[in-house]
């Protein structure tokens, strides 16, 4: 009953404690507060543990919510955006790669710790998935949370500042900033969004029983956009990401030991050599995408921030952008970094270790 109410207080803590980081504006606040919390005291008790399927369900929650955002009218588009995610998608490929060669160089990072450190997904599902792989969870979710602080809070006010300094989107093709038609699905009555968590869940269980290279997050959103796309799902209240963001904190805190705490003094150094990289080669990827695809260089370079999809819907709303092709680029770097790039991880690892 002890262990079982430390739990409990621990984690309405972290829930306060992620609330209070929300209200702050940190980016990702909940799930990093929560984090930090069930860290902290396993560090001080040792006894803290994860529910079985803690982290199973933060995947599919968090899959599902990014699913149910897609639409037939954003699928049309795909065929005229090609150029644009075939860029992206090599840009970040060589860029992952090389900023985790040279994190091993600087640091005592292993190279398979420090690929997942630097790889341009999310940090609510990228740790996780890296300790399936053997990498550090504590060491990638420190990384990630840097990366992700720097997508959501620098790069796009730089982007945009940039851009208004040389008035260089005036020259650009404005072809992309038509609207979006409106989808017929929308005159359909979708299921619940519950039920569609649900059914999203049950279908990305029975599909990792056979596609073992996928994750449970895309194979939860393949089965939530197939739902959307079909019968229609209503749009999934925010509570879900809040959720996925609570299961994923408090697992990932409590693999976090007293031993592991003073290897954390050694992310200084990989940390000053992750934000300039990722500054400068996001800027090079968003200016070949702006000559390949003809979009306007603000939108081009938009679509490669590296932070979470969902995180950069929010973001273009606060820019007054309303380009729906860069939120279905974000979706598709989602899905082709959650499932590609840790297999390109383990590859470059096991050839070169």
């Amino acid at each position: 009953m002890e262990s079982y109410l430390m739990m409990a207080i621990t984690l309405a803590l972290a829930i306060l404690v992620g609330h209070g980081f929300m209200k702050a504006r940190i980016p990702g606040g909940l799930l990093v507060g929560v984090m930090l919390v069930f860290a902290t005291m396993q560090v001080l008790t040792g006894t803290l543990w994860a529910p079985p399927g803690t982290k199973e369900i933060a995947q599919m929650i968090a899959g599902s919510f990014i699913g149910a955002s897609l639409s037939t009218a954003d699928l049309k588009r795909l065929p005229r955006l090609w150029k644009a995610f075939a860029t992206i998608i090599c840009g970040l490929i060589i860029l992952n790669i090389t900023i985790g060669l040279l994190l091993t160089q600087v640091s005592e990072l292993s190279l398979v710790t420090a690929l997942f450190a630097s790889i341009p997904g999310g940090m609510g599902t990228i740790p996780i998935i890296s300790q399936d792989y053997g990498a550090d969870p504590i060491t990638v979710t420190v990384m990630q949370f840097i990366r992700m602080v720097m997508g959501i809070g620098v790069f796009p006010s730089l982007v945009v500042k940039l851009n208004q300094h040389f008035k260089t989107d005036q020259r650009a093709d404005t072809q992309n900033q038509e609207p979006t038609p409106q989808s017929t699905l929308a005159r359909i009555r979708p299921i619940n969004s519950l039920l569609a968590l649900v059914a999203a869940s049950l279908f990305a269980w029975a599909a990792s029983q056979f596609l073992t290279g996928l994750n449970l997050m895309v194979l939860a959103l393949i089965g939530m956009a197939i739902l959307k796309l079909t019968i229609g799902v209503t749009p999934l209240p925010i509570g879900y990401r809040r959720l996925a963001q609570i299961l994923s904190g408090w697992y990932v805190g409590t693999t976090f030991y007293a031993e592991q705490l003073s290897a954390l003094s050694q992310l200084v150094v990989p940390i000053l050599v992750l934000i300039p990289m990722f500054l400068l080669g996001c800027l090079v990827i968003g200016f070949l995408v702006h000559k390949f695809q003809k979009m306007r260089l603000t939108d081009s370079m938009l679509a490669s921030i590296p932070a979470g999809a969902s995180d950069v819907v929010l973001i273009l709303g606060d820019l007054n952008i309303t380009n729906s092709d860069i939120v279905v680029l974000q979706v598709l770097r989602v899905i082709v970094v959650t499932s590609l790039f840790p297999q390109i991880a383990v590859f470059i690892n096991h050839w070169l270790v």
